[in-house]
């Protein structure tokens, strides 16, 4: 990749068969967008490695991807990681090394993340423990990890972070903080680097993922579950059934490695502009001397009324 000084083709791999035969190293992998990344990686010709926090979810993510997996000609390898634990980000790479000693990473997809944490107001310090542990250290331990290692290998190579559309807008809540700063972190790599991996942030609106159940995963040092397994759950229902499809943000993903797009504004077709139009309330506000201001979202306000109902799936 060429190095000139602002252009998306700058951070682009227009031929992705690039990275083919690399490993794809994807946190957050068994469910929702990460397994849709790990899909589009096999279908790229790239080995995939499952990372994620929960062993029964990698080990039904690894059989179900089994079949497609060896007729790409690739390995599909599951490891369980915590991914605000450094210990076990540098294990989760040391496993992979390990597992393809003559294969570079060419993909790293820091997409394990959770939701809540609450309003900045009245959040504990275990509830802010959690959520930046995973949504923003979890990020900087997969990147200090990975990332000098890809960049010594002088292979293409791209890395990506899954944001949401709340780090472009005005922030809400915990949740909102450190999405904010998954952004800025991903805005400070792709300085860092200097166009010699690509680097690219996902911020998508509401998808059909496990994000609003994130409590279930919650690790002792952080309080530990809130909510029991199997506890029913009506906005994650409801975010399954109005969210895009993980699949769409996985093809953005792919498209803008090819195209050098840094901003992934992954919009809905059922709320078509949303994001962009929040990201510009947002500037607006910033250089016109306004205030925080977040629009109106037809779509949120559905996932959160309960007396809309559900589209039934055909």
């Amino acid at each position: 990749m060429a190095t000139h000084e602002h252009g998306a083709q700058d951070n682009a791999h227009p031929d992705l068969g690039v990275l083919a035969g690399g490993v794809a190293v994807v946190t957050g992998g068994a469910s929702g967008i990460g397994l849709a990344l790990v899909e589009k990686a096999i279908a790229g010709g790239m080995h995939a490695v499952i990372a994620d926090i929960e062993a029964p979810a990698i080990d039904e993510a690894e059989s179900r991807l089994a079949d497609a997996a060896r007729a790409a000609g690739v390995e599909v390898f599951g490891h369980r990681v915590d991914v605000s634990t450094e210990a076990d980000v540098l294990d989760l790479e040391a496993a992979v090394s390990a597992r393809f000693p003559d294969s570079p990473v060419s993909l790293l997809c820091c997409n394990a993340g959770v939701g809540g944490g609450g309003p900045v107001s009245r959040a504990s310090d275990i509830d802010w423990d959690f959520v930046l542990g995973v949504n923003v250290k979890g990020v900087a331990n997969c990147v200090r990890a990975f990332v000098p290692k890809m960049v010594a290998g002088d292979a293409p190579g791209a890395v990506m972070a899954t944001s949401s559309q709340d780090g472009l807008c005005a922030a809400q809540g915990v949740y909102g903080v450190s999405k904010h700063a998954c952004v800025a972190l991903m805005e400070a790599l792709y300085q860092e680097l200097n166009g010699r991996l690509s680097v690219h942030v996902l911020c998508p609106n509401v998808v059909a993922t496990n994000i609003t159940t994130s409590e279930r995963n919650r690790p002792e040092r952080f309080g530990g579950p809130r909510v029991p397994r199997g506890h029913s759950n009506p906005i994650a229902d409801r975010f399954k059934a109005f969210g895009m499809p993980p699949s769409r943000c996985a093809d953005l993903v792919f498209e803008a490695i090819r195209t050098g797009t840094f901003y992934i504004m992954a919009e809905s077709e059922d709320d078509p502009g949303y994001v962009r139009l929040e990201a510009e309330t947002r500037m607006k506000a910033i250089l016109e001397d306004g205030l925080p201001y977040r629009p109106r979202s037809a779509l949120i306000g559905k996932v959160f009324n309960p007396r809309v109902p559900v589209p039934q799936k055909p």
